[in-house]
């Protein structure tokens, strides 16, 4: 059986219903990572393959409704990236538009989900754009992306767009809340703040039980600033994580957080903010830019433990410094001395 929709895609679903679906064969989805877009697509795949179909949706007991259950039915059409290749290629599109030639197994619609749209390189999109220009009757296309910025104009202007907002954190809080019903709401808050708003990805990250890391992290900087541990034993336990590049995510938490102390000060608001606060107003939202900017050599070639020492290194030099911080990230690194 189908699941609920989460509340912050009823809305778009009850809009897909009654205005949206069936006026086009393509439709381009874009939704931030982690709101559950891929349980909308579940949705429209389900009533758009169903013999008898409601205004709500699928009816759930039709023959296509029970097929498409159990991920059996021929005439949907996943098209995502393999697990070990970062790109879907041309040669996955052409096999993809080879089964969208042949006659339907169930005599209605052929359905065709591209997860991650962005990820199709050159090739694969100049091969993908005639079937988009001409398709077959009763062919759906559902085209999803995290990142529509990717895509290329011949691809968006072939598609009906829909933009999907992240939820409302009021809307994200509860929903983990009946979830999570023995949580704590500061975990919660903290959880959703971590993962940029997403539910689903906060959800997965408590499961994950990666809260011991979040307080391995601040536990690190504790001993780092009493003097109790150097800078490369805290990195090393950080490196031992399964995913360390979370580091990047913990810090630059802390500045939104630092930057929002002063900014919701009353002293800040009434412009008369001493000068010693604005220079350190000033070093949070540089550090915060070098936490960007330090994320994005370590997802490419650079030296990961002496981006994650440099970068903790600065953030000690933001809490002690009264004059205006000067981050190397951006001149060393395009100088080789990171690499």
């Amino acid at each position: 059986m189908m699941t609920q929709l989460p509340p912050w895609l009823t809305t778009p679903w009850a809009q897909w219903n009654q205005t949206l679906y069936p006026k086009g064969h393509a439709y381009l989805l874009s939704a931030p990572k982690g709101i559950g877009i891929e349980q909308f697509v579940a949705f429209a795949v389900q009533k758009a393959l169903c013999q008898q179909p409601t205004e709500q949706g699928a009816c759930q007991q039709c023959q296509a409704c029970h097929l498409q259950q159990s991920g059996q039915h021929p005439d949907y059409y996943h098209l995502t990236r393999l697990e070990d290749k970062k790109e879907i290629s041309v040669d996955q599109v052409r096999g993809l538009v080879g089964k969208l030639n042949e006659t339907s197994h169930q005599g209605g619609y052929k359905v065709i989900w591209i997860e991650g749209i962005e990820r199709l390189n050159q090739s694969a999109f100049n091969a993908l754009l005639k079937t988009l220009e001409e398709p077959a009757a009763q062919t759906l296309f559902l085209l999803t992306t995290h990142d529509i910025g990717r895509l290329p104009e011949t691809i968006k202007s072939r598609c009906q767009l829909i933009n999907f907002p992240p939820p409302v954190l009021p809307d994200a809080i509860r929903w983990l809340q009946q979830a999570l019903p023995n949580m704590d709401a500061p975990l919660i808050k903290r959880a959703l703040r971590l993962n940029w708003g997403a539910p689903q990805d906060a959800l997965a990250w408590i499961e994950a039980d990666k809260m011991a890391e979040d307080a391995q992290w601040k536990s690190g900087l504790k001993q780092l600033q009493a003097g109790q541990k150097t800078v490369s034993q805290v990195v090393a336990e950080w490196l031992k994580w399964s995913s360390p590049v979370s580091v990047f995510d913990y810090f630059y938490l802390w500045s939104v957080s630092a930057v929002r102390s002063v900014t919701y000060a009353e002293a800040f608001q009434a412009n008369a903010l001493p000068a010693e606060q604005r220079v350190q107003l000033q070093n949070w939202l540089a550090f915060q830019q070098a936490t960007l900017q330090a994320k994005q050599y370590w997802l490419k070639n650079a030296n990961k433990e002496l981006v994650l020492e440099t970068l903790c290194l600065e953030w000690l030099e933001v809490q002690q410094n009264t004059t205006t911080f000067q981050s190397t990230f951006e001149s060393n690194l395009q100088k080789g001395k990171l690499a």
